[in-house]
C-alpha cells in the first residue's frame, strides 16, 4: 500500500477533486509572467529606452518584477493546496477513514505534499517558458536570463513550499474551521501587528524613539512569520546580498516542514472538533495574544483625549482590552460564552504582566531615553544630519573599475536609512554634542529639529536614537562634523568626479539671482571646483559659524554609471549615453581659494555689496490673537503698520533700518538649514532702480541671525505669534 499511493494511477485518481488547482496556478501565472512581461514591454516601447536600458530593464524584470509576482501566485496557490489536501482533518468521519487505512501518518503525509508540488511545477515551468521565449523573440534571449529563470524556479519553490506548510502546521494544530482560519491570519501578520504597536509605544512614550527598524524589532518583523520572511528575502533580492536572507528562508521552511510533519503524524483523532488539538497550545496562545492586545487596545484609547485625563483612559484600555481578548479565546476553546471567565487566575497572571509592561514603558525603567554610552566604550557614530541642513543637494559617488562610477543621491529626509550608509566618526567634540543634546532632551525639550544618530560600541553592536535639536546645539553639532575629514570627504564625494563631465556651473549670489559662470571657460570651471573642494577639506568646523554667502549648482553629464539610486532609494537603471548628476554647495566665507575666483564674476558675495532702497516686511497675523489678546493688548507698533487681507505690510527705508537688517537677512537658498527662522513674516527686498512688486514676486529674503527690536517690537504689535528659530 504504501508504495501504491505514490504510483501515477493512483495520483492521478487521488487528485479528481483538485483539479481546480493547477488550473488557477496555470492562469495566475500566465498573467503573472507572459501578460505582465508584453503590458511591461509595451510600456518600454512608449518611453523610447535606448537600447542598453531596454536590456537593463529586462534583465530587472527577471530579478525584481517576476519575483514579487511570482511569490504572490506561489504564495496563493500554496495555501489553495495545503487547504485543499488537509481539510478532511476538521471531518471527524473522513479523520476516522483515512487514519484507519493501513499507511503511515508520515506517507500519507508525504503523498499530499507531492500532489501539492506537482500542482505548482507544471504550470509554472510552463509559463516561465513561454516567457523566455517571448523575451527571446524580442531579442532578449542570453544565457543569463535562462540562469535567472532557473534561479526564480528555485526561489518561488521555496516560497511555496514555506507557504504550504505553514498552512499544513495550522490545519493539523486545530480542530475546527474558526480556529483554524483566525490561528492562520495570526500566524503570518502577528509580528507585523506586534512591531507596529511596539513602534507606537516607543513613539508615544520615549522622547528618543528611533523612528527606523533594526535590531529585536526588526528581528520581530522581518522574522517573525512566513510571510514577512519571504517580503525580507524579495527586499534583500534586488540588492544583491540575499546570502543572509536564502539562509533564513531556507531554515524557516525546515523548521515549518518538520512541525507540520509532527503536528500530522502526532495528531490524537479523538481531538478533532476542539479549537486547538494540542491543548497545551492554549495558555501559550492566550498570553502570546492578550498581553499585546491589552496594550494595543490601551494605546487605541490613550491617544483619544488630548487632556490629562489621557492615562485613565489608557488604564481603563488596557483593563478593557485584557478581559475582553482573554474572555473571547476561552470561548472560541470551549465554543460556550458561560466559559467567557473560565480561567480567572491566568487571566489575573496576563493581567500583572500588562500592568507591568505598561509601567516600565511609563515610567522607563529600562532606561531608553537615558542611554548614552560612555567614551572609553564606543568605536564610533553615525549621524544623520539631512533635517537640519537640506540646502545642499548632494551625492554619494564611488568610482569602479574601468572608469564606472556608483551613483546614489543623498536622502533629504530624516529617513531611518541614513544611518545605514554614512562613515562612522570618533572625537570628543562630537561625543560632547551629542552628550549635551541627550541631556536636553532628558529634561523634556519639545522644540527643534529632529536627527538620528547609531551609537556603534566596542562589541559591534549598534544602538540608535533620534533627538530634538536646538539652533545653538545644532550649530555645535554641525561644528564637530566639519572637523570630521571622513565625513566630508563622504558628504561631498561628488568631486571625485572626472572633470570632464562637468559641464556647466551656476551660481546663487546675495542678490537672490541665479547666474551662469564662465560658460566658455572649461578650465575655469574646472578650476572652480577643484578650489572648493581644497576649502571644504581644509577648512574645519569654525567655517559653519558663519552664514553662506553663495551656492555653487555643479552639472555633470554623460558619465558612465552602472545606474544609480534616487532619493526614494528607488534604483535607475544606466543610459548608454551617460547619467547626467546635478547638485549644489554652500560657499562660505573662509572659502579664501573660491571666494578669488567667484569675485572675478562681480556678482555680490555680502549683503553689504547691495544697494537697497527699502525692504518691506509682510507681518502675517495669528488667527487666534484677537485685539483683546493680553500678549498684544499693551504693544505699542515703532512703525507704521499698513493693514493688508492677511496682515499687516510695514516698509523700513531708514538707513539704520536697512543696515541692521542686512545682519540678519540672506536669500533663503544661502542659510544654514538649522539657523532658518520659522517666521509668520515674509520681506521682499527693493534694490535701488527696481521697482516694488506688492508682495506677488521679487526678492525675498528669510531671517538668518539676531533680530533687530524694532523687527521685534512691530511683529508683536501686528499678532505675529510664531516667531522663534529652528523650531
Amino acid at each position: 500500500m504504501k508504495s501504491k499511493i505514490y504510483s501515477s494511477e493512483y495520483m492521478k485518481s487521488s487528485s479528481k477533486g483538485q483539479r481546480w488547482i493547477p488550473a488557477f496556478a496555470m492562469i495566475a501565472f500566465l498573467l503573472a509572467f507572459p501578460v505582465a512581461e508584453l503590458i511591461l514591454m509595451g510600456k518600454w516601447n512608449e518611453r523610447s529606452y535606448t537600447q542598453s536600458q531596454l536590456s537593463y530593464l529586462y534583465s530587472s524584470l527577471w530579478s525584481s518584477d517576476f519575483l514579487t509576482m511570482g511569490a504572490a501566485v506561489a504564495a496563493v496557490t500554496a495555501c489553495f493546496a495545503a487547504v485543499s489536501g488537509f481539510w478532511y482533518l476538521y471531518s471527524p468521519r473522513k479523520v476516522d477513514f483515512y487514519h484507519s487505512l493501513p499507511v503511515k501518518r508520515s506517507a500519507l503525509f508525504l503523498h499530499r505534499v507531492l500532489l501539492a508540488v506537482l500542482y505548482y511545477l507544471v504550470p509554472y515551468v510552463i509559463m516561465e517558458f513561454a516567457a523566455v521565449c517571448i523575451g527571446a523573440a524580442r531579442g532578449y534571449y542570453s544565457l543569463s536570463i535562462m540562469k535567472k529563470a532557473l534561479i526564480l524556479l528555485v526561489l518561488h519553490l521555496l516560497m511555496y513550499l514555506l507557504v504550504y506548510f505553514s498552512t499544513v502546521l495550522v490545519i493539523a494544530c486545530t480542530g475546527t474551521m474558526l480556529m483554524g482560519a483566525l490561528a492562520w491570519v495570526g500566524l503570518f501578520t502577528y509580528s507585523i501587528v506586534l512591531a507596529v504597536m511596539l513602534q507606537l509605544s516607543g513613539h508615544l512614550f520615549f522622547d528618543t524613539w528611533y523612528e527606523g527598524s533594526y535590531g529585536i524589532l526588526a528581528a520581530v518583523r522581518n522574522l517573525g512569520s512566513p510571510l514577512m520572511v519571504i517580503v525580507s528575502f524579495i527586499d534583500r533580492y534586488s540588492s544583491g546580498s540575499f546570502g543572509k536572507q536564502l539562509l533564513i528562508l531556507i531554515l524557516t521552511l525546515f523548521i515549518m516542514a518538520a512541525l507540520s510533519w509532527m503536528a500530522f503524524c502526532r495528531r490524537r483523532s479523538e481531538n478533532t472538533g476542539k479549537a486547538l488539538v494540542y491543548t497545551w497550545m492554549e495558555p501559550v496562545l492566550s498570553a502570546l495574544l492578550t498581553i499585546p492586545s491589552g496594550l494595543g487596545i490601551g494605546l487605541i484609547f490613550y491617544m483619544i483625549p488630548e487632556d490629562s485625563s489621557k492615562t485613565a483612559w489608557w488604564i481603563f484600555g488596557m483593563i478593557l482590552g485584557t478581559i475582553l481578548v482573554h474572555g473571547i479565546l476561552e470561548v472560541i476553546y470551549e465554543m460556550d460564552f458561560r466559559r467567557f471567565f473560565r480561567r480567572k487566575v491566568q487571566l489575573m497572571i496576563l493581567g500583572g504582566v500588562v500592568a507591568i509592561c505598561a509601567l516600565t514603558m511609563k515610567m522607563d525603567l529600562l532606561g531608553y531615553d537615558s542611554y548614552f554610552p560612555a567614551y572609553d566604550n564606543l568605536q564610533g557614530v553615525v549621524i544623520n544630519v539631512s533635517n537640519l541642513s537640506y540646502t545642499e543637494q548632494l551625492c554619494n559617488v564611488e568610482k569602479k573599475e574601468n572608469g564606472i562610477y556608483k551613483i546614489r543621491y543623498t536622502a533629504t529626509s530624516d529617513n531611518s536609512s541614513g544611518l545605514l550608509d554614512q562613515p562612522v566618526m570618533k572625537s570628543k567634540a562630537l561625543y560632547n554634542s551629542l552628550k549635551d543634546i541627550r541631556l536636553q532632551n532628558e529634561k523634556g525639550k519639545k522644540s527643534g529639529r529632529r536627527m538620528y544618530v547609531r551609537y556603534i560600541n566596542k562589541q559591534g553592536f549598534s544602538v540608535c536614537r533620534g533627538y530634538i535639536v536646538s539652533s545653538a546645539q545644532a550649530q555645535n553639532l554641525m561644528e564637530a562634523l566639519y572637523d570630521e575629514q571622513t565625513w566630508k570627504e563622504d558628504r561631498y564625494s561628488f568631486f571625485q568626479l572626472d572633470k570632464q563631465y562637468l559641464k556647466e556651473v551656476t551660481g546663487i549670489f546675495c542678490d537672490g539671482d541665479i547666474h551662469s559662470l564662465f560658460e566658455k571657460n572649461a578650465e575655469k570651471r574646472q578650476a572652480l571646483a577643484e578650489a572648493l573642494r581644497k576649502d571644504i577639506l581644509e577648512n574645519g568646523g569654525q567655517t559653519v559659524k558663519d552664514q553662506p554667502c553663495a551656492m555653487l549648482m555643479f552639472d555633470y553629464t554623460e558619465i558612465p554609471s552602472e545606474g544609480y539610486m534616487d532619493e526614494g532609494g528607488m534604483n535607475v537603471p544606466a543610459v548608454q549615453e551617460g547619467e547626467n548628476v546635478s547638485t549644489s554647495v554652500l560657499v562660505y566665507p573662509s572659502y579664501k581659494r573660491t571666494l578669488a575666483i567667484l569675485e572675478e564674476t562681480g556678482y555680490p558675495l555680502s549683503m553689504d555689496e547691495l544697494s537697497v532702497e527699502y525692504i518691506d516686511v509682510y507681518y502675517f497675523s495669528s488667527e487666534a490673537a484677537g485685539e483683546d489678546d493680553e500678549a498684544f493688548s499693551d504693544t505699542e507698533p515703532i512703525s507704521d503698520l499698513e493693514e493688508t487681507d492677511n496682515g499687516y505690510k510695514v516698509r523700513y527705508d531708514k538707513k539704520e533700518q536697512l543696515e541692521a537688517l542686512k545682519k540678519c537677512i540672506r536669500p533663503s537658498q544661502l542659510v544654514n538649514g538649522w539657523t532658518i527662522w520659522n517666521a509668520d513674516a515674509t520681506m521682499e527686498v527693493v534694490l535701488e532702480g527696481q521697482e516694488s512688486t506688492g508682495g506677488d514676486s521679487g526678492l525675498y529674503m528669510t531671517f538668518t541671525g539676531e533680530i533687530p527690536d524694532f523687527i521685534k517690537a512691530d511683529a508683536k504689535a501686528a499678532h505675529v505669534t510664531e516667531w522663534e528659530v529652528n523650531d
